[in-house]
């Protein structure tokens, strides 16, 4: 008879959690980009009188003798299934189709030059406060807008650079010999020559490529109109000496070190989004690109006349002279396993380690959704589910409460049997 009892109250702690699930769920029936819950039983323990064994020669097999000991807990998970959309006609009012969330965040600074604790959502009602900033409704930042491109080159595009050869040549150099000279037992004069620089005027042709790769952590840069220096060389020569009025022919050969700088120039930019680079001269086709940078939140000028949102979360502006301006892109987050994400009030979620990293990516990409202006997403509960599922809650509840007072009258009716 005790083990009922406890059994009954480990039902009624149970169904009285599920009935808290579905009273919740009630609770936000109108709550923007709410997900409901559910609550899962298991059973608790079972107490095990006699095993099982065995068919034999003579018997057949025995069935193990247990008496389960009540229920418990298995699981409240969060339902992330996508709730109705209701249109608002409001710009700022975004609805998700698919399965990412939006990301809202605090600013690093006074600058908003980064985002810092970032929480994840899908209500999406946003505002623009008095800097023109999207914000919702409780100051977060709407995080989007990259800022800073980093290209990066995810093939190999390797070119060999062409060999550019110029010769430089420049005219003999007279020298006379100074008078009273003196010369060795062979006849031989040894002379110092005085050192002459001469300039060199060259316009090198580059015979190849004008365009080299650079590894995927570099820049594609431009080797154009190089900057030419060349090193000066003194030159000792020896020759045989003759009367005053003679010359002395200077006729030696020194090698020229060249030296060319190029200045890097026209470093690339790219837009949001995957694409391909293509120089257009055939030098380096179709080189695919990653895009990384860094978000910022998105500020409309607060004199625009008026403003856009795309389904891929480009947004969009028409300024005060009536010249359509682009003010940055929505990046939604989606998640491994959304079940994992922590609540944390406000229709905010947090991510967990069973969560895994956001994967981050605009709208349209990877069956992440697409960004709906105009519309908001309702909350995914259903009333005909939530009264279905309150109304066996409550049953289980009164019929555990059952079973304690069977239990109980049971125990009197032992209690009565020495009177």
């Amino acid at each position: 008879m005790i083990r009922s009892m406890y059994s009954g109250i480990s039902g009624l702690k149970n169904f009285q959690v599920k009935l808290d699930v579905i009273g919740n769920n009630i609770a936000n029936v109108n709550t923007y980009g709410f997900k409901k819950g559910r609550t899962i039983f298991k059973d608790l323990i079972s107490q095990t009188t006699s095993g099982a064994s065995g068919a034999t020669a003579n018997r057949g097999g025995v069935n193990p003798k247990q008496v389960g000991l009540g229920s418990q807990i298995a699981a409240i998970d969060t339902i992330h299934a996508g709730g109705s959309t209701q249109t608002t006609n409001n710009t700022l009012d975004l609805a998700i189709s698919g399965d990412g969330f939006f990301q809202v965040a605090d600013s690093t600074n006074a600058n908003r030059d980064g985002f810092v604790n970032p929480l994840y959502t899908r209500a999406g009602n946003f505002y623009m406060d008095n800097q023109g900033y999207l914000v919702n409704g409780d100051g977060l930042f709407l995080v989007g807008g990259v800022t800073k491109v980093d290209p990066t080159i995810l093939g190999q595009a390797q070119a060999d650079l062409a060999t550019a050869e110029t010769d430089y040549t420049t005219a003999a150099e007279a020298a006379a010999l100074a008078a009273k000279t003196f010369a060795d037992a062979l006849g031989l004069l040894e002379v110092d020559l005085a050192t002459a620089k001469a300039a060199l005027a060259a316009d090198p042709t580059n015979t190849g490529l004008q365009t080299a790769v650079a590894d995927a952590e570099k820049a594609i840069k431009d080797y154009k109109d190089p900057t030419l220096s060349t090193d000066a060389a003194d030159v000792d020569t020896t020759a045989k000496a003759a009367d005053a009025a003679s010359k002395v022919l200077k006729n030696a050969e020194a090698a020229v070190a060249n030296l060319i700088n190029p200045e890097p120039k026209n470093v690339m930019k790219n837009p949001l989004a995957n694409g391909n680079l293509d120089t257009g001269g055939g030098y380096l086709p179709d080189v695919p690109l990653t895009v990384g940078g860094e978000y910022r939140p998105i500020k409309i000028p607060t004199d625009a006349q008026s403003m856009n949102i795309g389904q891929d979360g480009t947004v969009t502006f028409v300024d005060k002279e009536g010249t359509l301006r682009w003010a940055g892109q929505l990046v939604l987050a989606k998640f491994p396993n959304p079940g994992g994400l922590n609540k944390v009030g406000a229709n905010y979620f947090k991510d967990t380690s069973n969560s895994g990293a956001p994967i981050i990516q605009t709208a349209t990409s990877s069956g992440i959704g697409t960004v709906n202006s105009g519309f908001l997403e309702m909350s995914n509960v259903d009333l005909s589910e939530e009264f279905t599922d309150m109304i066996v809650a409550q049953r289980g509840f009164q019929a555990n409460t059952r079973i304690i007072t069977t239990s109980d009258q049971i125990l009197e009716e032992l209690v009565n049997l020495k009177r």
